[in-house]
């Protein structure tokens, strides 16, 4: 409803500027928590004598750790709201940061992550919620991009700024910081988060747990949720395989840099990520389709992988070029869950949403083991590097994949963002 009584807008705004910088500092260290081990993925190989596919195991424990969250997060939200969801678990996250820290083996690292992952799953889809109850419907999509542009800043710290803290004090008293950090802000969720505007209160007929539970059943058996976890799984395992895992070890092996030239170039890329999610955002409302804004997206992603599957240059700034080219049209999650909001409705919310991410995650999960198995069936050298002719199948594995997954998409409704204008004027 739009018809808010002034001294109710006044203190929804007055909530929403409150609620702010502890979201964004909750996504930003999500995003740094799940993309830090792409930094430092090659020192872990060889202070541990890790392989290719050991390697990929370790943030894929991430994934599946979120994978395993998603649909438990989705009743959790629907039912007992995002404030005391995201504080609860985002502790964990914290604890899985000081886990990873301490850990003298493969077993420990993964622990530690997978710990992050549960930890770390209802922040995105948290935050989502909150954007679908404190915002009008047809700027869902504007909302979500700054959003995810404001967490993409944790990849920005992971990547140079971590990079000189791990040099200076190596990575495991960074990450002891950051996890002890990361518990604060857990409790400063808690204090700073309400659930919905006060002129909006809960519906009268709240549903009993074993109700929800239920209602998550009903939606998993709507089959348009599987065409939405498609495009949504490829495209973000696309982004987060290479960004989060293999941009340190292709850098290192294919073109020789150190970690803090490394750090450079994943700045430089992630920086690029972060401009692209604000200007996917109003995308939608611009052309007046959300299925045409993925389209065109997942078109120009899978061009993308290809580039670098047949570059051969040994040029750090063509390469670089390239994946900033590959990160400006990644961000493609904006347009894919404001179409999902607008074919379901608002008491599902933190159900559908998390129902596709479940697939979402579990599609990151497969997609870093089955890159890991790629780069495993290629003889590495004699100081542990792949060869290029390695990371070149990778990316045309997902170039293939992200058509695939579009053709899968594109059967669905498309609802343009004036047509949810029309309905929110008339409520």
């Amino acid at each position: 409803m739009n018809s808010h009584t002034p001294s109710a807008s006044y203190s929804r705004r007055a909530a929403i500027i409150r609620m702010i910088p502890v979201l964004g500092i909750t996504f930003i260290l999500a995003h740094f928590l799940r993309s830090a081990p792409a930094v430092i993925a090659p020192n872990l190989r060889a202070e541990m004598g890790l392989t290719p596919g050991q390697l990929s195991s370790l943030p894929a424990a991430i994934f599946l750790g979120a994978a395993l969250m998603q649909l438990p997060v989705g009743v959790l939200l629907d039912r007992f709201g995002p404030r005391r969801t995201m504080a609860a678990l985002f502790s964990l996250a914290a604890l899985g940061a000081i886990a990873f820290a301490t850990a003298k083996g493969v077993a420990g690292l993964a622990i530690g992550l997978f710990l992050i992952g549960c930890g770390a799953a209802p922040v995105f889809m948290g935050v989502i919620v909150l954007l679908s109850r404190w915002i009008a419907r047809d700027r869902l999509a504007t909302g979500t991009a700054i959003s995810i542009a404001v967490g993409g800043a944790g990849m920005l710290l992971s990547a140079s700024p971590f990079a000189a803290a791990v040099e200076i004090y190596g990575w495991r008293a960074s990450l002891y910081t950051v996890g002890a950090f990361s518990l604060a802000v857990a409790a400063a969720l808690l204090i700073m988060v309400r659930d919905r505007p006060d002129d909006e209160p809960s519906p009268a007929t709240t549903e009993t747990l074993l109700e929800t539970i239920i209602g998550l059943r009903h939606v998993l058996r709507d089959t348009r949720i599987y065409s939405f976890a498609a495009v949504s799984a490829v495209s973000v395992g696309a982004l987060v395989t290479i960004r989060n895992l293999w941009i340190g070890p292709y850098l290192h092996d294919v073109f020789d840099l150190d970690i803090v030239a490394r750090g450079n170039v994943i700045f430089a890329v992630s920086l690029t990520w972060i401009i692209a999610a604000i200007l996917y955002g109003p995308l939608d409302r611009m052309f007046d389709t959300r299925r045409g804004v993925v389209t065109g997206g997942m078109l120009a992603f899978a061009t993308m992988n290809a580039l670098l599957a047949i570059n051969g240059s040994n040029s750090v700034l063509v390469v670089t070029i390239l994946l900033s080219g590959f990160a400006l049209f990644a961000p493609i999650a904006p347009p894919i869950f404001a179409h999902a909001r607008s074919l379901f409705p608002d008491t599902h919310s933190g159900r559908v949403f998390t129902a596709i991410n479940v697939c979402t995650w579990s599609g990151v999960f497969l997609i870093q083991m089955g890159t890991g198995a790629i780069l495993d069936a290629f003889p590495v050298d004699e100081l542990g590097r792949s060869p290029a002719i390695a990371y070149r199948t990778m990316f045309v594995a997902l170039a293939v994949g992200l058509l695939l997954a579009l053709i899968i998409y594109r059967r669905l409704e498309d609802v343009p963002p004036s047509a949810e204008q029309d309905h929110s004027r008339s409520d």
